[in-house]
């Protein structure tokens, strides 16, 4: 379902939520998307409730390698229901399942998955949430920086100004660069 700000557009092409930012005459970006002030103190605390997370879940924790995840068969949370399906199965017919199955192990993994669905859609609903704000704030910052660097580059480069014009340049300017010298051909 569409919620507001997200970003929606209706087949129409309405937009559902805040308008994005618009150009202006001369094709520069005028935005804002945030505006707010976050303290020392409220950064600090909410580190704190997500270490205190950590230490809750820490009993839960599995740390897998790239290459194990790659291996690993993928499911959705949704799946979870046909694995049910199979877990009930084994349980109710004890003797067309053998040993080796593992059904006690296969009943903590489904509990586990049943509990850590939730806890993994809502982690992952902070983490959208806290990157979409990042990424706003340094757009924000990045478009008032590129305005001030446009200006500064305008009036040509002073004592005052250079070091700047250099650090923001060598970033983020997109003018002509000085192309990679040539490799040295191999001597004889």
């Amino acid at each position: 379902m569409a919620r507001y700000g997200d970003g929606t557009r209706w087949g129409d092409g309405t937009r559902w939520g805040p308008s994005p930012p618009t150009s202006t005459a001369k094709g520069k970006m005028s935005q804002n998307l945030i505006s707010a002030v976050m303290t020392d103190a409220q950064r600090d605390a909410m580190i704190a409730d997500l270490t205190a997370f950590d230490t809750k879940f820490d009993g839960f924790k599995v740390n897998l390698t790239a290459d194990q995840v790659r291996h690993l068969s993928k499911h959705k949370p949704e799946d979870i229901g046909v694995l049910e399906v199979a877990l009930t199965f084994a349980q109710q017919n004890p003797g067309e399942v053998g040993d080796a199955t593992g059904v006690a192990e296969m009943v903590k993994d489904i509990g586990i998955a049943n509990h850590v669905i939730p806890v993994n859609a809502e982690t992952n609903q902070k983490a959208k949430m806290t990157n979409a704000t990042l990424i706003a704030a340094l757009s924000d910052a990045y478009e008032k920086a590129r305005e001030i660097y446009r200006v500064q580059k305008a009036k040509g480069r002073t004592p005052a100004n250079s070091t700047f014009l250099d650090s923001f340049g060598a970033r983020f300017g997109h003018g002509p660069q000085t192309p990679p010298a040539p490799p040295t051909p191999p001597g004889p």
